[in-house]
């Protein structure tokens, strides 16, 4: 009689009941090769100079950038699933522990699609689809860290110009980015209600920057941004004035999800990895793989892997259905954020000394991992969100 249990593949991830979807799944293809040709054996260059623009250029050439802007505007008129479906790319691609959040920035795109005026969508979707236009949100400041809305930077009104006066620190693609969107202060006596989104180019006067050196994520193009009376036309609001946080509502969680998505495809190529070299390495005259503590641990992982994939996936059909919560979102982001270092941690332990050099993936991978959990809130204020419903 032939067996009815069927060996299961480790590493074969996808489910029947994938929330993606074909056209989805086609793109994840363009994504992830365009990351094997293009991103992978050039990541080495980036830790001196952040990513090139030829490299940008590049993803535009592959047609991965601005997924969402409509076809009007010559986009692909793809859904916000694109956004998750390269954040998990991101996350796979080992390179992507030394590119930072890079393509990740393409989430502002939303921001113009939704909120835009038809003048700046014009202006600057071009250039976000080519690659020539890279992106940046400008929130965090020295004073401020999570608690966006608390920050003292200001935008003036003077005639038809607002002065900005301020500064940002830890803005991804902040060093490099052509277009940047300031989260600025337009009344200064209210918190949220006092906030606005004001868009600025990256050679305006008055804007000065400088490139940091992080932990991880080595070739970011993390910045901190100094705006010294930087004027700006009254037509770069985006959206209504003092309006941000209405601005910010639809794309929370999405934005959180992201960075939950980029965790995702890390744990999961970090395990594929792992698995191959416990399959390979000799020890003491066995492989890896054949000792018992090695399978234990391996077991644990994957089984951890498949319930956050699940969980994920809940989330992504309200992300489409467009009733994820503020609780749910923070949830995904504590969660699964935490079991990627965790996870990691695991990897660079079966690994042994070869993960402790900086030039092996793993290790760069779980320097990386540690960011997450501050990365789109922390997760002490993601606890905090999902707690006040306790009270």
């Amino acid at each position: 009689m032939q067996n009815s249990f069927q060996k299961l593949d480790p590493v074969n991830w996808d489910t029947e009941d994938s929330p993606y979807g074909e056209e989805m799944e086609m793109y994840r293809q363009t994504v992830r090769t365009y990351f094997e040709r293009e991103v992978e054996p050039r990541y080495r260059e980036f830790e001196e100079k952040g990513v090139p623009r030829n490299v940008w250029r590049k993803a535009g050439e592959y047609g991965i950038l601005g997924a969402t802007i409509p076809e009007e505007y010559d986009g692909p008129g793809a859904n916000r699933m694109s956004i998750m479906v390269a954040a998990e790319e991101l996350g796979y691609a080992p390179s992507g522990a030394t590119a930072g959040s890079f393509i990740g920035t393409d989430i502002c795109t939303n921001f113009l699609v939704e909120f835009g005026t038809e003048e700046q969508k014009r202006k600057y979707f071009p250039g976000i689809l080519s690659g020539e236009v890279i992106q940046a949100m400008a929130m965090t400041e020295a004073e401020s860290g999570s608690d966006a809305f608390a920050a003292r930077t200001t935008a003036v009104r003077d005639g038809d110009d607002y002065v900005i006066n301020g500064s940002k620190i830890y803005i991804s693609n902040g060093s490099k980015a052509d277009l940047i969107f300031a989260c600025v202060k337009t009344d200064p006596s209210q918190r949220a209600k006092g906030m606005s989104i004001i868009l600025v180019e990256g050679d305006t006067p008055g804007l000065t920057r400088r490139r940091m050196i992080t932990q991880g994520y080595k070739g970011g193009d993390t910045g901190e941004l100094y705006f010294d009376d930087v004027r700006v036309p009254v037509s770069n609001l985006l959206g209504e004035e003092n309006k941000a946080a209405s601005v910010f509502v639809n794309t929370v969680a999405l934005d959180r999800l992201q960075i939950v998505a980029r965790s995702i495809g890390a744990v999961q190529r970090a395990f594929e990895m792992t698995l191959e070299h416990c399959q390979n390495r000799k020890l003491f005259g066995q492989r890896l793989i054949d000792f018992q503590n090695t399978q234990f641990v391996l077991a644990e992982m994957e089984i951890e892997i498949r319930v956050y994939r699940a969980f994920y996936n809940s989330l992504l059909r309200k992300v489409a259905d467009d009733t994820i919560t503020d609780a749910e979102s923070s949830m995904a982001k504590v969660w699964l954020c935490e079991l990627e270092f965790r996870v990691l941690d695991q990897c660079v332990q079966l690994w042994g000394g070869q993960a402790w050099m900086d030039d092996h993936p793993i290790s760069r991978m779980f320097t990386a991992a540690r960011v997450q959990r501050m990365f789109a809130g922390a997760s002490e204020l993601m606890k905090a969100t999902i707690a006040r419903r306790y009270v």
